[in-house]
């Protein structure tokens, strides 16, 4: 980090595990507001709910598939 704020981050300090975490938590944060939605408008519930569970399931493919272009 050549920053001098000790709070800032470096993108590359963050490990693809890290990122792993972050959108997979994204997704079920997406997935459970779809659900209080859908109380009140069904449709619009349901399709949040269907995004949050693609991207809290892409996340872990995503970083399967780094490691195997990568070759670890």
């Amino acid at each position: 980090m050549s920053s001098s704020d000790p709070r800032s981050v470096d993108p590359s300090d963050i490990e693809p595990i890290g990122a792993v975490i972050a959108v997979a938590f994204t997704g079920a944060a997406i997935g459970l507001a779809g659900a209080a939605v859908s109380f009140v408008a069904v449709d619009f519930g349901v399709a949040l709910i269907g995004v949050g569970v693609v991207v809290a399931l892409s996340s872990p493919l995503a970083y399967v598939r780094m490691k195997r272009l990568r070759g670890e």
